[in-house]
């Protein structure tokens, strides 16, 4: 059975996705000097078949500045549904080394989650702005990440996570796996930075 404890772990990642909108003007992005690095404190489960990870840029993706307008279509409904696969900011999993026997390896399996454990009203496909509109965050926007490999997005509807990548056919599963996060929308759009801290591992089968 799994053991539940408090770990610095250096199994799980954390990824950091910043942003800005905008009305009609631009205004630039800047990093959160507060924001953490790749290791944080996190409850994991400990389990045989966890695999060794790193992040492109450190963890850090930087989303283009976009106005408010993006996220509607010419009659003002919304252009993107959480689900639907459109281009975004690319990053990647780098996996470096898997625990115990790993001469059969099937899938690489990638979880995604926020770190602060908390999902939009609206939908638990979305990943939350970190930053409160009370320190310049907008508002009704957070971030949605997607598979390079199926362009769906790595959250199912429950907020659950689970992408299964078929490495069965693969000369080397220990190589880079991309992914592309982008803005999402979940009610009406207020200017100001987006900040998600969101968690990622990944476990073979």
């Amino acid at each position: 059975m799994p053991l539940n404890i408090q770990i610095l772990s250096p199994l799980g990642r954390a990824l950091l996705i910043m942003g800005v909108t905008g009305g009609l003007y631009t205004a630039p992005c800047f990093a959160d000097e507060d924001a953490g690095g790749l290791d944080v404190t996190l409850t994991a489960n400990v389990v045989e078949n966890t695999c060794q990870i790193s992040l492109s840029d450190n963890g850090l993706v930087h989303l283009p500045i976009v106005s408010r307008s993006w996220f509607y279509n010419g009659d003002g409904t919304t252009r993107l549904q959480p689900g639907d696969a459109d281009s975004g900011t690319q990053f990647s999993v780098n996996v470096e080394s898997c625990a115990d026997d790993t001469t059969t390896v099937n899938a690489m399996v990638f979880r995604f989650q926020p770190q602060n454990g908390t999902w939009p009203a609206e939908s638990q496909q979305v990943f939350i702005n970190d930053t409160p509109a009370a320190t310049g965050g907008a508002e009704n926007v957070g971030i949605v990440i997607f598979s390079s490999s199926d362009n769906r997005n790595v959250v199912n509807s429950d907020g659950s996570s689970s992408v299964a990548i078929d490495v069965s056919t693969s000369a080397n599963y220990l190589t880079r796996y991309d992914f592309y996060a982008r803005y999402q929308n979940t009610g009406i759009v207020s200017a100001g930075k987006i900040t998600s801290h969101v968690l990622v591992d990944a476990i073979y089968q």
